[in-house]
């Protein structure tokens, strides 16, 4: 606890991801920060990029009274389309990004990120070869 505040101790949670996208597939997900007082504001990143305010739900927020302290915390849903222009120069891969910052306190600022594999037309073509050739069709 610094002062009046009460800092999360979790990396944010990031759920509701896939196994597995492809091109052109529909992407949702949750990022929910740990309690804190104040409450943490949440940020998208794609690619160590910000996600324009479009492809973001209104955040939730949750209060808690716990000993004498109101903590707080939020959830933010992102929503996009994988596409040629998203993955950018790095081809097959998304890497998705929450933020969860406590703007008053650097010290509480806290990340979780996970990658999103995504096979490009020629992999996916060499992976039919490549299991025709070896008679799993």
């Amino acid at each position: 606890m610094v002062g009046c505040f009460v800092l999360p101790q979790y990396d944010p949670i990031i759920n509701g991801l896939q196994h597995a996208y492809s091109l052109g597939d529909f992407v949702v997900a949750n990022c929910s920060s740990d309690m804190s007082s104040p409450p943490a504001k949440l940020y998208w990143f794609i690619n160590d990029r910000i996600v324009p305010s479009d492809f973001l739900q209104p955040q939730q927020e949750t209060t808690i009274d716990n000993d004498g302290f109101t903590l707080r915390y939020r959830t933010l849903e992102i929503r996009f389309h994988i596409d040629e222009v998203r993955l950018g120069k790095i081809k097959g891969k998304l890497a998705l990004k929450c933020l969860a910052r406590i703007d008053a306190i650097p010290q509480g600022t806290r990340e979780s990120t996970q990658i999103i594999y995504i096979p490009m037309t020629d992999e996916l073509r060499n992976q039919k070869l490549i299991n025709w050739r070896s008679g799993v069709w």
